[in-house]
């Protein structure tokens, strides 16, 4: 009726070894591929690494003369804030003290009006109180 089935023919012992040496070979192989791509991908991170240093120095060195720039501008501004500074202070100096003056003139233009009305009064006030 129905036959067992046959199981596949075994290799004959002296062939064993040599497909067993031919399995390790390509273990070997592909562990000797695996190492290569392991290599391969740590020396492309490393370059990776060093691309990004090179980039990250040189965008800290554009960042630092950007710097340098906006302190000499802003001793620049500085420099010419504090000139405006002096000179709208001696204008208004000026300004002030010729204000002065002439309130000084003023004051003393009346007080002499004043000293003289107050010399006349006192001359009118002796000429009719004199008997």
């Amino acid at each position: 009726m129905s036959e067992a089935p046959t199981p596949p023919p075994s290799p004959p012992p002296e062939q064993l070894p040599w497909g067993i040496s031919y399995l390790r070979e390509d273990i070997q192989d592909l562990r000797q591929d695996l190492r290569d791509n392991i290599h391969g991908v740590r020396r492309e991170i490393q370059e990776v690494r060093q691309e990004t240093r090179q980039e990250f120095q040189e965008v800290r060195q554009e960042m630092h003369q950007g710097f340098h720039a906006l302190n000499g501008r802003i001793d620049e501004t500085n420099k010419s804030l504090g000139a405006r500074i002096d000179e709208t202070s001696k204008s208004l100096g000026t300004r002030i003290d010729d204000r002065y003056e002439l309130l000084l003139k003023r004051i003393d233009g009346r007080f002499m009006w004043t000293i003289a009305t107050m010399v006349a009064l006192s001359g009118l006030i002796v000429a009719v109180l004199k008997p």
